[in-house]
């Protein structure tokens, strides 16, 4: 596609990031980039959908803006095309993205029960015995859907819902490390870079995992169009919170607290889908992404404590809160998750 409208007015925002990202017209894209109104008006129809969706709780404005910030997610987790590597776009899509996304979160952290953070220990060797403890007693730590559901009554129709929601994070969470990698040192740099060299298969394109998952999808039915017609809005919000903590340098402290306590907690999710599998008598290969996750996160979860956490805080105490409050928001926004599908699905 080679239009983008002519004008001023942004009556559809999310109309117009997916012109602008499927735009080959990179002469009309830089134009844009470089004037000052078009920008203007770009950023105050993000800020007008933005307070509709996020501070006045409209629903459909909500579906609207997550929507708009998944496909500016995708562009951004998306290598550029030869044609469009002169692009400007960048530019737009960070005016857009930064308005939508901070009032998101806002309104994520508003929506949440700040009061176990009070306690935040600052020293490195108390904090880990206390974060462990702030983990387990949260609902998110041992949720009914995982325990109960899909270990002894989701169908297998259940277990291909359940799969679509997850398409939100677990094909790009190799490049997530990846990205919070960047200027990190020591322990915490060769942690992350052996998360990451585990997510790539340990060398093995067969075993990469977003390869693996996504030959699951397919042994399971899951095409694309599935996806489409079953996501819940749910599922795209958690999606949109995972990527604008990984894309922004401000939320590093956040990203390793929600992205560690993901991995911390992945075993026993991932243990309790295979089980529903063999209850089933699924085929291996419907498991066999999870079943790897199992063994290879059983290591990853305590050893991001040990050496991402706990050298972050030593480093700088003050990272200790920002660090508990990434994990929260993780768990609480997992729970909102797992409540929602369960409404669905556990009828």
């Amino acid at each position: 596609m080679s239009v983008i409208p002519d004008h001023y007015a942004v009556d559809n925002l999310h109309g117009l990031v997916n012109d602008l990202v499927n735009c080959d017209d990179v002469g009309s894209l830089n134009a844009r980039a470089g004037d000052d109104r078009y920008r203007q008006a770009v950023a105050d129809a993000a800020r007008t959908l933005a307070s509709q969706a996020f501070t006045d709780h409209d629903e459909d404005a909500a579906r609207r803006a997550h929507a708009t910030l998944a496909v500016l997610y995708d562009w951004y987790f998306s290598p550029p095309s030869v044609d469009g590597s002169e692009s400007l776009l960048q530019v737009i899509a960070d005016d857009i993205r930064r308005v939508l996304e901070n009032v998101m979160l806002d309104d994520i952290y508003g929506r949440m029960d700040l009061s176990s953070l009070s306690g935040v220990p600052e020293d490195h060797e108390s904090f880990l015995p206390w974060y462990r403890h702030f983990i387990s007693i949260h609902q998110a730590s041992n949720h009914s859907f995982y325990r109960d559901f899909l270990e002894n009554r989701a169908t297998p129709e259940d277990f291909r819902f359940y799969l679509a929601q997850e398409t939100v994070l677990d094909p790009r969470f190799d490049d997530i490390l990846a990205m919070l990698i960047v200027g990190t040192v020591g322990p915490e740099k060769m942690e992350l870079g052996g998360n990451l060299w585990d997510e790539l298969g340990n060398g093995d394109p067969a075993d990469v995992h977003p390869t693996v998952f996504a030959q699951t999808l397919r042994d399971a039915g899951v095409q694309q169009d599935f996806v489409s017609g079953n996501i819940m809005a749910e599922s795209i919000a958690s999606g949109n919170v995972s990527a604008a903590l990984a894309l922004s340098k401000r939320h590093y402290y956040k990203a390793i607290g929600y992205f560690g306590v993901t991995e911390y907690l992945t075993p026993r999710r991932f243990r309790s889908f295979v089980l529903g599998c063999k209850r089933l008598g699924l085929p291996e290969a419907a498991y066999r992404y999870h079943d790897m996750h199992i063994q290879v996160d059983a290591r990853h979860g305590p050893s991001w404590f040990k050496n991402i956490v706990l050298p972050a805080i030593a480093r700088e105490p003050r990272s200790a809160r920002d660090i508990a409050f990434g994990t929260l928001i993780r768990m609480e926004t997992s729970t909102w998750f797992l409540n929602a599908i369960q409404r669905v699905l556990d009828v």
